[in-house]
C-alpha cells in the first residue's frame, strides 16, 4: 500500500542504491523501502532524478566523507550528467523513430483493413449477383424444360397422328382391294352372260347384241368406277405420305429443338460453375490478404519487444557506468585520504 509513502523515504531509498553501486528503479526503491506502490514512488523518484546533478556537486549531499576532492565530484558529476543526458537522448530518439514507424504500419493496417473491408462488400455484392443469376438460370431452365415437356407431348401427339394416318391408309389400301374384288366379280359374270349369250338361239342375236352393247356400256361405267376408286386411292396414299413425311420433320425440327435446350442448360450451368469458381478464388485471396496482415501485425509486436529489451540493456549499461563513477570516486578519496595522512608521520 501506499500509504505513509514520503518523498523523503524515496529519496533515502535511491541515494542508499545509489551508493551501493545500484541503479534506484521503481522495483528496487519500493524493495528497499519495503512499501509502497508504484504510483507513488514514480513521481518521488522523477524528482530525485532531476535533483540528482545538483546534488552530486554537494560534497556532503549523500553523506560521503568530506575528503572527498572536488575535481573528482565534479568530474562524477559532469559524467553522471552526460551519460543521463546521451542515454535520455538515444531512449527519446529510438522511442520517436518506434513511436513513427508504428504510425505508419498503423495507418497501413487501417489502409489494409478498409480495403478488404471493400473487398468483403464487393465479394458479398458479387455473392448476390450469383445467387440473382442462379435464381434466373433456375428459372430459364424450368422454362426450358417446360417447353422440352411440351415439345415432347407434340411429339406424341403427332405420333398418335401418324398412326391414324397410317390406320387410314390402311383402310384405303383395303377399300381398294375390295373395289378390285368386286371388278374381277363383275368380269367374271360377264364373261359367264357371255357364255350364256352364245348359246341363246340365233334368232335372238339383235336383242344379244343389244344386251352385249348394255353389257359393255356396263363394264364401261364399271371400268370408269374402278379407274376413279384406284386414283382416289392413290391420291390418298400420295397425301398420307406427305402427312408422314411432314410429321417425320417436324419431330426432327422438335428433336433438334429440345438438342439446343438442352445444349443451353448446360452451357448456363457451366457459367454458373465458372462464376462461382471465380467468387471462391477472389475469397481466397482476400483470405489470404488477412492472414499476411495479421503476419505483419505480429512482426511489429516482436520489434517492439526487441526495442522494450535493448531500453533495458541501455538501463543496464548506465546503472553500470553509474556503479563505475562511484567506484572511480570512492578510489580517488581513499588516494586523497593516503595523501592527508603522509605529513603526519
Amino acid at each position: 500500500m501506499a500509504t505513509g509513502i514520503t518523498e523523503t523515504d524515496v529519496w533515502t531509498a535511491a541515494d542508499a542504491l545509489l551508493l551501493e553501486g545500484a541503479r534506484p528503479t521503481i522495483e528496487r526503491v519500493r524493495q528497499k523501502i519495503g512499501r509502497g506502490s508504484p504510483n507513488t514512488v514514480s513521481p518521488y523518484l522523477e524528482t530525485w532524478f532531476r535533483s540528482l546533478g545538483a546534488r552530486i556537486k554537494d560534497p556532503g549531499a549523500f553523506a560521503a566523507p568530506a575528503a572527498t576532492p572536488d575535481p573528482v565530484a565534479q568530474a562524477a558529476a559532469h559524467f553522471w550528467e552526460v551519460a543521463l543526458a546521451e542515454a535520455r537522448a538515444q531512449q527519446e530518439q529510438a522511442h520517436r523513430g518506434r513511436w513513427e514507424e508504428l504510425a505508419r504500419e498503423e495507418e497501413q493496417l487501417a489502409s489494409d483493413a478498409e480495403q478488404l473491408q471493400q473487398r468483403e462488400a464487393q465479394l458479398a455484392h458479387r455473392e448476390q449477383d450469383l445467387q440473382e443469376t442462379l435464381r434466373v438460370a433456375t428459372s430459364q431452365l424450368a422454362a426450358a424444360e417446360d417447353r422440352l415437356q411440351a415439345a415432347e407431348q407434340q411429339l406424341r401427339q403427332r405420333d398418335e397422328l401418324l398412326k391414324r394416318n397410317q390406320l387410314q391408309l390402311e383402310d384405303a389400301r383395303s377399300a381398294t382391294q375390295a373395289a378390285l374384288a368386286e371388278s374381277e366379280k363383275i368380269r367374271a359374270q360377264h364373261a359367264q352372260a357371255l357364255e350364256a349369250t352364245e348359246t341363246r338361239h340365233t334368232a335372238h342375236e339383235r336383242r344379244w347384241l343389244n344386251e352385249l352393247d348394255s353389257e359393255r356400256s356396263a363394264v364401261k361405267r364399271l371400268q370408269a368406277r374402278l379407274d376413279e376408286a384406284q386414283a382416289a386411292s392413290q391420291q390418298q396414299a400420295a397425301q398420307a405420305r406427305k402427312a408422314l413425311e411432314l410429321e417425320q420433320d417436324q419431330r426432327r425440327q422438335a428433336e433438334q429443338d429440345a438438342q439446343t435446350a438442352r445444349a443451353e442448360i448446360q452451357a448456363q450451368q457451366l457459367r454458373q460453375q465458372a462464376d462461382q469458381a471465380a467468387a471462391n478464388a477472389a475469397l481466397a485471396a482476400a483470405r489470404e490478404r488477412e492472414h499476411s496482415l495479421e503476419a505483419r501485425l505480429a512482426a511489429a509486436e516482436l520489434r517492439a519487444a526487441e526495442s522494450l529489451a535493448q531500453l533495458k540493456g541501455k538501463d543496464e549499461q548506465l546503472g553500470e557506468l553509474t556503479r563505475h563513477l562511484m567506484s572511480l570516486a570512492r578510489s580517488e578519496t581513499a588516494a586523497g585520504q593516503g595523501s592527508a595522512e603522509d605529513p603526519q608521520l
